[in-house]
C-alpha cells in the first residue's frame, strides 16, 4: 500500500473526474444565478456573464473538488463535508436558531465566496482519510 492508487484503485481517468466535477460546478453556479435572476430581493452587481465567471471557479472549489476526489481516488470526506455544507447554508440557516431568515448575504454567495476556506479544509479531510487508508492496522488473531 505505497501509494494512493494502489491502495485505491481509481474508477475513472481524470478527464471523466473533472468534467463531471465541471458539469457539477456549471449547474450550480447555472441554478444560483438562474434564481437570483428571478428573485426580487437579490441583485447581481455588473453584468450577467462576468459575474457567472467569477462563480464558477469558486463553484468549482466548492462543489467540484469534492466530486473529483470521490470519483477519481474514492476519498469521501471532502463530499461529505460539501454535504453538510450546502445543507447548512441552504436549509439549516433557515432554522430561527442558526439564523435570522437568511442574514444580510443570500447563502449561495457564502457556499461561493469561502471556496477557499472550504479548499483547505478538503485537503485536510483528504489527507487524513489518504493517511488512515496508507495505516498498517496490525489484528490481533487468536490461536485457539
Amino acid at each position: 500500500m505505497s501509494s494512493l492508487h494502489e491502495s485505491s484503485p481509481s474508477r475513472g481517468s481524470w478527464k471523466r473526474a473533472i468534467l463531471r466535477g465541471g458539469v457539477a460546478s456549471v449547474v450550480y453556479t447555472g441554478l444560483v444565478f438562474g434564481y437570483s435572476a428571478l428573485a426580487p430581493d437579490v441583485q447581481i452587481t455588473g453584468s450577467f456573464w462576468p459575474s457567472f465567471g467569477i462563480g464558477l471557479p469558486f463553484a468549482f472549489g466548492t462543489i467540484g473538488i469534492p466530486i473529483v476526489l470521490w470519483i477519481r481516488y474514492r476519498i469521501r470526506g471532502p463530499a461529505i463535508l460539501m454535504g453538510f455544507v450546502l445543507l447548512f447554508w441552504h436549509v439549516l440557516i433557515y432554522v430561527p436558531i442558526l439564523g435570522a431568515e437568511g442574514g444580510d448575504a443570500p447563502a449561495f454567495a457564502l457556499v461561493l465566496f469561502w471556496a477557499p476556506f472550504y479548499l483547505l479544509v478538503y485537503a485536510l479531510l483528504a489527507g487524513g482519510e489518504y493517511w488512515l487508508r496508507r495505516r498498517e492496522v496490525a489484528t490481533a488473531v487468536s490461536q485457539t
